[in-house]
């Protein structure tokens, strides 16, 4: 009982100071002197699995534009155009592929946690 009556009046007797330190990183927080910061990793994960569907996404556009664009040549006898936009597309292609494997990658570390 001594020890808890011990107790109860050091953190009474400091109680006023540990209130004043409170207060003074309030107002440093409301001056801007102090700035909290905090990570939440979900939204980090969220937002880096969103830019890699995104660059899927570009991926698929540029490679579409391309096989439309070397099928338009095909159509008008320019074999060479043709060819480098149909290489090009199939290098998008490839891009994707990566891509949608890295989406993959990222569920199934999500689902590890």
């Amino acid at each position: 009982m001594k020890k808890q009556a011990d107790d109860a009046t050091s953190d009474t007797i400091s109680m006023p100071y540990r209130i004043q330190q409170i207060e003074d990183i309030v107002k440093q927080l409301e001056s801007g002197d102090l700035k909290l910061r905090v990570r939440v990793l979900e939204s980090e994960r969220a937002a880096q699995k969103a830019t890699v569907l995104q660059m899927g996404t570009i991926y698929t556009i540029l490679g579409g534009t391309l096989l439309n664009i070397g099928a338009m040549f095909v159509n008008q006898g320019s074999r060479m155009i043709a060819n480098g936009s149909f290489t090009m597309a199939g290098f998008f292609f490839l891009l994707f592929v990566r891509s949608m494997q890295r989406v993959k990658e990222l569920d199934n570390f999500e689902k590890m946690i």
